[in-house]
């Protein structure tokens, strides 16, 4: 597409050999030897290099399938998820070199980012850590795609939002697209060579044949023939074809997927340019905006009032700190849509000063309700103990705050690149939750014989019962008699608790007084003991993880 060069934010100065740039001849920035390809209308040059270099393509997305196949397969927080990112940010790349698409030096901190939640991955066991670092490797990696390919310097939330939903849909377009790559790339190498014709296409449809006939074929033999039919059966007893199907589906699925996201990024079909899209009367902000604000404000001062001096009376029926532990769900909702809010409001509506001062006084409200929402949250915490959920709503409310702030000086400085502080703040403070270990301060925390004191007979059983569900990250607190009084505690005639918890059945049997015990009160330790030896038992070198080594010392 062409650009104004004096306002291209990636000018020859930035990128002298980017061939997006208007004074850069393609062929001279990146000279490669080529097979002449058909084209089709609308191909861009990126389209045109896919197809001129299958090979390397093709071959490259089925080795990477191979590779995320031996890297991933049944193995969510093994020692080779940190090998399997920095692979395939080689590949990518490599990819986009052949391509012919430049580095980008801006991009150190997508890939430090990306390599850094890799590797939480093999030094935690906590489920929700997993699938929250999975779904941040797929975001930062996509982000890092679009940021690669586009010249993205003055894009802004709306347009990386509409830019990354549109590549996925292309992706999903370009499925199919090794095969028609695959057609065209054979053709042309066999018409450079002898002017004719190749027979690739009924090639692969007599393959394509085959397979169906050779199968009902042989299910009719087998039932013709009995001795037939038991070599068969003989045969198909030695493979796992379970586990052979499954192996061969993830190869496919990679193999296409892979393929389709360099297909799609070589289209770039996502317009560069950014429109402005407020055009609307900010009248009409301003009567809801403003309606809300004093909605807000009449809350806040509540909140000060109430819950932060604490002088006013309650209503009716209310402790202080019943009243403290309520809500604090509902005004996260509040914050986020504040958050929402104040951004379609500044990305859709005309400029206005009155507009503005309305936005500002929203945002104030809501980082009242954001330390309304977190004191309620810690008093929550402080009667009824932690959970990851718990922490979590803390991590939010503290990541909305910062947003907040950095919206709140958008509102009045249009330049401050407010996608891009985003992306740091909730990267940086992702990854450090990441690397807390949050299970191993919930044990913890709530094993601690002074956070108990509140908790009814049921509260107890309730944390008992959240406690064995922990991942092995919580194994250096529940299974060490120094920080856990529970293990302090079981030291009943020669019982002890290292001999309780490896020999449970037989202790359990010797001694009457013992098995009451121990079954009404400290069954939940035993559970959590026994599935962290199962882990410890079937880790191997492929998915060897730190979390559940340090575990298995304590069960050994």
């Amino acid at each position: 597409m062409e650009t104004n060069n004096q306002n291209n934010p990636y000018n020859n100065n930035v990128y002298p050999n980017d061939p997006r740039n208007n004074n850069v001849s393609l062929n001279n920035a990146y000279p490669v030897r080529t097979t002449p390809v058909a084209v089709k209308a609308g191909d861009s040059i990126y389209t045109k290099r896919l197809k001129e270099h299958f090979p390397f393509f093709g071959i490259g997305s089925a080795l990477y399938a191979l590779f995320y196949t031996f890297c991933l397969y049944k193995n969510a927080s093994g020692i080779t998820y940190p090998f399997f990112v920095v692979g395939t940010l080689c590949y990518f790349f490599f990819s986009m070199r052949k391509l012919g698409v430049p580095y980008k030096k801006d991009s150190v901190f997508y890939i430090v980012s990306i390599v850094l939640l890799g590797i939480s991955n093999c030094f935690t066991n906590s489920l929700p850590l997993l699938n929250l670092n999975k779904c941040g490797i797929f975001l930062l990696s996509f982000i890092l795609m679009i940021h690669t390919i586009y010249m993205d310097k003055t894009w802004h939330f709306p347009k990386y939002l509409g830019a990354i939903m549109e590549t996925i849909g292309t992706v999903c377009t370009c499925i199919l697209r090794p095969f028609g790559d695959m057609v065209s790339y054979f053709d042309a190498q066999k018409q450079a060579k002898t002017g004719k014709k190749s027979y690739f296409i009924p090639v692969l449809i007599g393959i394509a044949v085959t397979i169906p006939v050779l199968l009902v074929m042989t299910l009719l033999l087998a039932s013709a023939d009995a001795v037939f039919s038991d070599m068969l059966d003989n045969i198909f007893e030695a493979f796992n074809f379970v586990t052979i199907f499954q192996i061969c589906f993830l190869l496919i699925a990679v193999f296409f997927g892979s393929y389709a996201v360099y297909a799609a990024l070589g289209m770039k079909n996502v317009k560069e340019e950014v429109g402005d899209h407020r055009v609307l009367e900010p009248v009409i902000a301003i009567i809801v905006t403003a309606a809300l604000s004093v909605l807000y404000l009449m809350f806040s001062v509540i909140q000060i009032l109430y819950l932060f001096i604490g002088n006013m009376q309650l209503p009716e029926g209310y402790t202080y700190s019943q009243y403290a532990r309520q809500g604090f769900f509902q005004l996260l909702a509040v914050c986020i849509l504040n958050l929402i809010l104040v951004l379609v409001c500044l990305y859709l509506f005309r400029d206005n000063m009155v507009l503005k001062i309305i936005l500002t006084v929203i945002s104030g409200c809501t980082f009242i309700m954001i330390l309304s929402s977190a004191l309620r949250m810690l008093m929550y915490i402080d009667r009824y103990n932690l959970t990851f959920l718990r922490i979590f709503v803390l991590w939010a409310l503290a990541v909305i705050f910062l947003l907040m702030a950095g919206v709140t000086i958008f509102i009045y400085m249009n330049r401050f690149p407010l996608f891009t502080y985003s992306m740091v703040i909730v990267t940086v403070f992702y990854i450090g939750l990441s690397f807390s270990r949050p299970d191993y301060w919930i044990a913890k925390y709530n094993v601690n014989p002074t956070h108990l004191d509140y908790l009814n007979e049921y509260d107890v059983y309730d944390n008992q019962r959240y406690l064995s569900r922990l991942s092995s990250d919580a194994a250096p607190v529940l299974l060490d008699k120094n920080k856990n009084p529970y293990l302090r505690e079981i030291i009943i005639g020669q019982a002890d608790a290292d001999l309780l918890l490896k020999n449970w059945d037989d202790v359990l049997e010797s001694d009457e007084d013992i098995s009451v015990y121990v079954t009404e009160g400290l069954s939940w330790l035993h559970s959590y003991y026994d599935k962290m030896d199962r882990l410890s038992e079937k880790m191997h070198i492929r998915n060897f993880n730190f979390s559940i080594y340090t575990a298995g010392k304590y069960v050994e």
